[in-house]
């Protein structure tokens, strides 16, 4: 590709080195507030206007449970708690007055003549602490039933407060905040093909078995009354870098740091994107890895997300340094994880560099493989063999 030429302009870079700055002037809570997904992993969708809502929820109350925050549970279990003793203490000392009104004064429970000693008679017992001052006797049948009814509810409250602790405590979840993400995602040409680029990596020496990767991209448009409207929703093909297999989902081997390289070929929503054009886009890439925890055998998930203004142009990821010890054996380095450096890339779009290349390779009566992979599936020319086969094209356009 030539350096100069109206055909292939070369990436503008800013002075800190990183290529156009789309949204310069928006707030960081402005685009924080405009992303699904956050860099945390976490989706900033909120459900509204959902019929019977909560019909469903409480259908599913212990997935409901699991995911309330834990303020929520230990101030719900903490009032079911003194709710349960404060009304096993109230009907002890209802059975008491009574029994001492009308019964001659027989004694239902020893050294409870007051609501505070029924009060303190009902934890005891829900508790078993069993100071051994209160005891209840044969003689108030009703007092005893109430004894039961009290033991099974302060059992039920312990233990299903024991196995939601052990649930949320147990959850996968945690264990996808040491998979690492890209902060930013590249773009720049691959083997002689223009791609999008991120990373991703595992920092803990605990494998994930059965990892999957995935990329999704979400466009929206803005409607006239300032809306956001999906317009669509694609998995994107995906492969390591140099890797040979292309699909949806790709299945590495997760032990060293990866670099995930998306073609932007026909298929691809990013097809007739040029970095100008990237700049206004309103799209979304959605990152997924899934895994088996090793040591729980639970499958989790880690997602990152990358905005328009969080795609660079022109640049593409430092090498990952791996080192060998002889005493503590191989050693990845971290520390150029995020790192890009400039490389010369046109900023026309896929589609644009593709007729640019094959006019230049007309005018001079070419015909080699260069040129073929370009070549969209609709066109008859076989593509070369090296190359994955098309199986499908987007309808995906960037609004």
């Amino acid at each position: 590709m030539s350096d100069k030429g109206e055909d292939h302009p070369l990436v503008n870079v800013t002075s800190n080195g990183l290529p156009y700055s789309p949204f310069r002037g928006r707030r960081n809570s402005e685009a924080r507030g405009s992303r699904l997904v956050q860099k945390n992993g976490k989706h900033h969708v909120r459900s509204s206007n959902i019929p019977q809502k909560r019909e469903r929820f409480l259908a599913d109350f212990f997935t409901s449970f699991i995911d309330a925050k834990w303020p929520w549970v230990v101030g719900l279990y903490s009032v079911g708690f003194l709710f349960s003793w404060t009304f096993f203490g109230t009907v002890y000392f209802i059975i008491f007055s009574l029994r001492q009104k009308y019964d001659e004064g027989t004694l239902c429970v020893e050294k409870v003549d007051s609501w505070t000693s029924a009060f303190l008679f009902s934890v005891e017992s829900q508790t078993t602490i069993g100071y051994g001052g209160r005891q209840i006797t044969p003689e108030c049948p009703e007092a005893i039933i109430f004894l039961l009814l009290q033991s099974l509810a302060g059992f039920l409250l312990s233990t299903s407060l024991l196995g939601l602790i052990f649930a949320k405590l147990s959850r996968p979840r945690p264990r996808a905040q040491t998979v690492m993400f890209s902060k930013h995602a590249v773009i720049a040409e691959q083997d002689g093909v223009l791609s999008l680029m991120f990373r991703v990596g595992d920092a803990r020496k605990s494998q994930l078995l059965d990892v999957t990767v995935s990329l999704y991209c979400i466009q929206f448009r803005t409607n006239s009354t300032g809306q956001e409207i999906l317009v669509a929703q694609h998995e994107l093909p995906i492969s390591t870098e140099h890797g040979l297999d292309v699909g949806q989902k790709i299945y590495p081997f997760l032990l060293l740091p990866l670099t995930i390289v998306h073609v932007i070929d026909q298929r691809s929503p990013l097809y007739e994107l040029g970095a100008q054009d990237l700049k206004v886009s309103r799209l979304e890439l959605v990152a997924v890895l899934e895994g088996v925890v090793e040591s729980t055998s639970m499958v989790t998930q880690a997602r990152a997300s990358y905005l328009a203004e969080e795609i660079t142009w022109g640049q593409r990821f430092h090498p990952i340094s791996v080192m060998r010890n002889i005493e503590r054996g191989w050693r990845a380095d971290f520390s150029s994880f995020d790192k890009t450096y400039r490389v010369r890339t046109s900023t026309l779009s896929a589609k644009k560099l593709k007729e640019s290349k094959c006019k230049d390779h007309e005018k001079r009566k070419l015909r080699g493989n260069e040129c073929q992979v370009w070549i969209t599936p609709e066109e008859d020319v076989e593509l070369p063999p090296e190359k994955p086969e098309v199986h499908s094209s987007y309808n995906c356009k960037a609004v």
